[in-house]
């Protein structure tokens, strides 16, 4: 699927980030970038929307792996939601280090 592809991309390197405030663009106190998550972050994301952490063993980046049949499997109800939010995060973040890459190159 191209979207796992995708999640191959490396993030910037802090410096990068830390240059433009971001802050603004933070939906909560997890990392703006999904890709950056350790399994505490995975934990607190599954819990806030009625999964259980326990489910999710992971971190972020293992969450790039994951289809939306898994999201699925791991969470019957609320899987397919799961994923939705972590793709549009995903995409959020990629969308930013275009821009940042762009930029940065000017």
């Amino acid at each position: 699927m191209p979207t796992q592809a995708r999640c191959d991309r490396v993030p910037p390197a802090d410096a990068a980030w830390s240059s433009i405030d971001l802050r603004m663009l933070q939906e909560d106190d997890l990392p703006l970038d999904p890709r950056e998550w350790g399994r505490g972050e995975v934990g607190r994301w599954v819990s806030r929307r009625g999964g259980l952490p326990e489910r999710f063993p992971m971190n972020g980046k293992a969450l790039c792996l994951m289809s939306r049949d898994m999201f699925a499997a791991r969470v019957p109800r609320t899987g397919d939601l799961l994923h939705q939010d972590f793709r549009r995060r995903l995409a959020k973040a990629l969308a930013l280090q275009e821009l940042i890459d762009k930029l940065s190159r000017k």
